[in-house]
């Protein structure tokens, strides 16, 4: 239980890391790739401009291809003339895809690149003397947002597993005192359940004794101390199933036979009227002693609080799990006390006495039985009124 909780806190806490480094990394990702597009841009803009001032003050219209800057080196600029398709000066040179375009700046995919193109006009005197074409690959801006890509990635990757290997150290540290708390109750239980055996057994043999001198307080004694070893005897496996020491040996049985011989032990032993139905036989494998004692305590409780009449079914749920299903008829429970019903010592009904209530044990331990066996146990409203025990069963 505690190394699940421990498991559950490390990946909650690698989960927010990995939320944090997934936004930040996208945040990161989106403003550089803005930046790398927009100094493209610029870049281009600027090349350009330059080409068309020349030509506006009266140079020659061919570009100069006399850079000082290495970053320039990468933008290539054609002039064309007015309706013409051919560049000015070295046409041969000028990639195809370096020509005015519609729009001021164009996206293309040229030999598996994406390249850029901007376009300006030249004017003078309100006349358009010329195009300006200025374009370059977007290669390095693309492998640039490639390897920090590669690097929050791998990075991410080794942060997640240093915070889960810190999340698994802190959620220990966390756990451990609880986990000692919950050691020292559980043991405390069991030592106490282990040593009242003696004396209750010492007990009953006295009491056994003054039931001959006087039987009406003799049975009262008696009922005193049966009970008290009930409850001890389940204080025990209780503690034992909190510790993961219940071991219980899963052999094939038949789920048919169990249910009707737990139907006529209920019959007899607390007069409940039930009716039971299901397919049979049902082979599952299970502990059926720990079976048994799961559907007499959940039939106690149909004889304490459910009226005294149920309908007990088991059939397949699919082709996974067996299913018993115990409907009583009762008063029922407030759904929200479904889940707390496996409480040890809770009682739906405060007003209620151990002697009409019982200890609080019943479901608890049934629980725990059915959970040694990789089974599942909960609560459900019986349709028209009262309370639904289901006991779901693996078939593997």
């Amino acid at each position: 239980m505690f190394r699940s909780l421990r498991v559950r806190l490390a990946l909650s806490h690698a989960f927010v890391m990995l939320v944090i480094l997934t936004i930040f990394a996208g945040l990161v990702l989106l403003l550089l790739a803005r930046n790398l597009d927009h100094g493209a841009t610029d870049q281009l803009a600027a090349e350009a401009g330059a080409q068309v001032e020349r030509i506006q003050e009266g140079g020659a219209f061919a570009p100069t291809t006399d850079v000082d800057l290495p970053s320039a080196s990468a933008v290539q600029v054609a002039v064309y003339r007015p309706g013409e398709q051919a560049p000015v000066a070295e046409p041969k040179e000028t990639p195809s895809w370096l020509r005015p375009y519609p729009d001021r700046v164009t996206d293309l995919q040229i030999a598996g690149e994406k390249v850029r193109v901007l376009t300006l006009p030249a004017v003078i005197d309100s006349t358009t003397v010329a195009w300006v074409s200025a374009g370059r690959s977007l290669e390095p801006e693309e492998a640039l947002i490639h390897r920090v890509r590669s690097l929050f990635l791998w990075g991410g990757v080794a942060a997640l597993a240093a915070t889960l290997l810190a999340g698994w150290w802190w959620a220990g540290r966390a756990v451990r005192p609880v986990e000692e708390s919950y050691e020292a109750q559980a043991g405390f239980a069991a030592d106490a359940s282990h040593e009242l055996r003696t004396p209750l057994a010492y007990i009953r043999a006295g009491v056994e004794t003054l039931t001959q001198h006087d039987p009406a307080l003799g049975a009262d004694v008696l009922s005193e101390v049966d009970y008290l070893t009930g409850l001890s005897q389940r204080l025990l496996q209780l503690a034992r199933a909190d510790r993961g020491q219940l071991q219980l040996e899963r052999t094939p049985i038949d789920l048919a036979v169990t249910c009707r011989s737990a139907v006529h032990r209920s019959s007899v032993a607390h007069g409940n009227r039930l009716s039971s139905r299901g397919t049979g036989p049902l082979i599952v494998p299970a502990d059926r002693i720990a079976l048994e004692a799961v559907l007499d305590a959940v039939l106690e409780n149909v004889a304490r609080h459910g009226g005294g009449e149920a309908d007990i079914h088991w059939d397949l749920d699919g082709a996974h799990e067996a299913v018993v299903t115990i409907e009583d008829h009762g008063p029922g429970m407030p759904a929200e006390a479904h889940h707390r019903a496996f409480e040890r010592f809770f009682r739906a009904d405060l007003s209620r006495t151990r002697d009409t209530g019982g200890a609080g044990l019943g479901l608890a331990l049934a629980r725990a039985l059915v959970e040694a066996q990789r089974g599942r146990m909960w609560l459900g409203p019986t349709p028209g009124g009262g309370l639904t025990a289901s006991i779901a069963l693996p078939l593997s």
